[in-house]
Parts: C-alpha cells; structure tokens; sequence
C-alpha cells in the first residue's frame, strides 16, 4: 500500500491508521500546498488534495473513509456488526461535521494566514461553537471508555485524530473532562505516538 501526503495534513490520521495495522506500507510526503495539484496526483485525487491511498491499483480517497476502508479489509480496529459499522460512520461524519470546521477556523486565523488577513473575532467565535460539539462528545463518553463502548477503534482513531488540533491550538479541555480523559488514551497508543513523530518531523522540514 502507499499513501500519499504529508503527515501533519489530514494524511495525518491515514499514517496513525496505517501504524495501528501493522503492515507494510509506502508513505509519500507530499505536500498540500501546491504538490496534491501536479498532473501526477490529479490522476489519483482529481480534487487536488490528500489524503491517496493507492491499495494495489484501487485508488481511494478522503481521510476517513480510507480509514474505514483500511479497518474494514483488515479487520483491524473494525468492530462487529451493522449496527457497530453505523455507529462509525456516524461518529466520523459528526468530527468532520461538527467540529473541524471551527478547528481549521482556528487554524487557519492563529497559524496559517498571514498576519494581516487573521480576524481575531472568527477565531473567538469558532472557539465558542466547537463548545456544543465537545459537551456532546463528553456527555457520550461519560460511562464508556471509547466511542462504542470498552474497545479502541476506527472511530476513534478518526475523531480523534479531528479533535487533535485542539491540542496544536491549546484548545482548553478541562471543562471536558472526558473528552480530556479519552484523548489521553487515544494519544498514548504506540501506533498514534509513531504518527505524532512523522507529523512532528514533516512539521519541522516546512518552509
């Protein structure tokens, strides 16, 4: 297998799945800024971006349904049953739905854009909203140690690999004491600190 992007972009969390498998696997860095856009990668992602997973030949894209695709052809981090296979879906489409739009928000007004183009008050304001997602999540988790129940999975992975600029931005937990409990256990997996060294690496070659 060989996945394509960099490690501290959304590829970020393909890497912490591909870790937690346990198989070999090809990772090219390639950037989002500018390298998802060559002729070559729009072939794969005619969108422009990455996360790519080229799987001998079959070609997918977007971060969390690779990670879906992975846990579902491995069996890795893949619980049994419909039901539980909704519930993954549901948990991944709720941190790209209800949370990472204020995080990149965040992002993007205290890191990225330039000094002169970052609004303070968009900033505040997703600080503010990403409150009614993070009481959602921390009233879920507060009778279970993972999303469904006593096991780690793929939905964890992947809303916790959403909710992890949180910490890159200092986003304050201690009001979600749950939440702040359940990362901690996400994080400390072994496969998860091998993705925070790579996305930590790339972070220190940019430009």
């Amino acid at each position: 297998m060989k996945l394509y992007g960099a490690a501290y972009s959304r590829a970020g969390r393909c890497v912490w799945m591909l870790e937690e498998i346990g198989q070999p696997y090809e990772h090219v860095g390639t950037s989002p800024r500018g390298e998802s856009r060559t002729p070559e990668m729009l072939k794969l992602n005619p969108n422009g971006h990455v996360p790519v997973l080229d799987d001998n030949g079959y070609i997918i894209w977007e971060s969390l349904a690779i990670n879906q695709y992975l846990a579902e052809k491995t069996g890795a981090l893949w619980p049994a049953g419909v039901q539980a296979h909704g519930q993954v879906a549901q948990w991944s489409l709720w941190a790209m739905t209800e949370a990472e739009s204020h995080l990149v928000t965040m992002l993007m007004n205290m890191m990225f854009l330039p000094e002169a183009q970052r609004n303070p008050a968009a900033v505040e304001q997703a600080r503010t909203s990403l409150g009614t997602p993070m009481q959602v999540l921390d009233n879920h988790l507060a009778n279970r140690a993972y999303l469904l129940g006593a096991d780690f999975n793929v939905a964890d992975l992947n809303v916790c690999s959403v909710l992890g600029l949180a910490a890159l931005l200092q986003y304050d937990l201690s009001p979600y004491a749950n939440v702040s409990a359940w990362v901690g256990r996400c994080m400390s997996r072994p496969a998860a600190q091998r993705y925070q060294q790579k996305a930590q690496e790339a972070m220190s070659k940019m430009g």
